[in-house]
């Protein structure tokens, strides 16, 4: 069972992801995370409070969903590509949230360390995963360039299918792996 600022969190996540940062007032908040007005300013006392909120929520939610996949070799190193892809087919392709956040409160220094520290967890879950299967290579440059891939494919993939998108993305991640023997 969760809590109340977790269930609200999850709610303003949902809205967020919905509606947009811009559009959406404190009382359709409140609505929509079906609490009282004082209830909601308790668990998360400004607008800025409530976007960190659901951040914090997407967080945990993209990197349980990113848990798992095959033990070794490159199919270990790009289950986070493959997952993503079936986020995008069905959880979200509307861009990244947290990107999307930061362009609508530029100004929100807690916003962006958010957004900054969710972007290095997930370069440093490429580095993890290649560390894992290639422990005696020099593997940042390779993780810094699957951590990139991984950030256009979420856009790309707005323009394109996710399915286009996220082929393309695995066959260039693919042949950089091998390139750096890890098949």
């Amino acid at each position: 069972m969760i809590g109340t600022k977790q269930r609200i969190a999850r709610d303003l996540h949902r809205l967020f992801s919905e509606l947009g940062f811009a559009s959406p007032g404190v009382e359709a908040l409140r609505a929509g995370a079906n609490v009282s007005i004082r209830t909601l300013y308790k668990h998360f006392p400004s607008r800025e409070a409530m976007v960190i909120g659901a951040l914090e929520h997407r967080d945990v939610a993209y990197f349980n969903w990113l848990e798992g996949g095959p033990s070794d070799g490159a199919d270990h190193v790009l289950h986070p590509l493959v997952r993503l892809g079936d986020w995008l087919h069905t959880v979200a392709n509307t861009g990244c949230l947290f990107l999307n956040a930061m362009a609508e409160h530029p100004d929100s220094a807690a916003i962006a360390n958010v957004v900054k520290a969710h972007k290095a967890k997930l370069a440093n879950e490429f580095q993890i995963r290649l560390c894992r299967v290639a422990p005696n290579q020099d593997t940042q440059p390779l993780a810094e360039t699957l951590f990139l891939l991984h950030e256009g494919l979420t856009e790309v993939a707005r323009l394109q299918t996710p399915t286009t998108a996220t082929a393309a993305a695995l066959h260039a991640a693919r042949r950089l792996l091998s390139q750096e023997n890890i098949t």
